[in-house]
């Protein structure tokens, strides 16, 4: 688990909202986010056992800038955090927080155009974000394709970022916009 630098994240939204992680075209991760909760809390759970695998928890309630902490449920090995950035309306931010709170990385809304539209127009509107390292260069990149389903791929060179930090954050920042 965690071997790859693709991993694809397909959700399904009902009463609660339910992602699925898949590496390599097989499930690895799912996940289970009630609507209307003000204090973000879930778990992602292995796909076959059911095992708790990662528990996400914001560290504020009602807070646009709360930080996300990431924590391995099995080694209880702190991973990370995903923070959110300035607010901008015309492009989102997020840092991507390693084990000691340092500044790894950062998950960037890369079209403005189309995140506007987004915000205006309609959430069907695809999302695209480019992922960062520390100095700034890209690593990866978060891409939505257009579906009834909604399904995103994440692409990540894992020499510079720990996968499970980013694609663990994704799914948070996913939940957060309610995309």
């Amino acid at each position: 688990m965690f071997d790859s630098s693709r991993y694809e994240v397909r959700q399904k939204v009902s009463i609660s909202t339910k992602y699925v992680v898949y590496e390599d075209g097989t499930p690895i991760l799912s996940a289970k986010k009630k609507k209307f909760k003000l204090k973000e809390d879930f778990r992602l759970k292995d796909y076959d056992s059911g095992d708790e695998r990662f528990r996400v928890k914001a560290d504020s309630v009602l807070d646009v800038s709360a930080a996300y902490d990431i924590v391995d449920s099995q080694t209880g090995e702190r991973v990370g955090a995903v923070k959110r950035g300035a607010f901008s309306f015309a492009k989102h931010t997020y840092q991507l927080l390693g084990p000691d709170g340092s500044v790894v990385g950062r998950i960037v809304e890369d079209n403005v155009p189309m995140a506007i539209a987004r915000r205006v127009l309609s959430t069907l509107i695809p999302f695209s974000y480019r992922i960062e390292n520390a100095a700034g260069e890209p690593v990866g990149s978060i891409g939505e394709q257009f579906s009834f389903r909604d399904k995103y791929t994440i692409d990540i060179d894992t020499e510079q970022m720990d996968p499970r930090l980013l694609v663990v954050g994704a799914v948070v920042i996913d939940a957060i916009e309610e995309n």
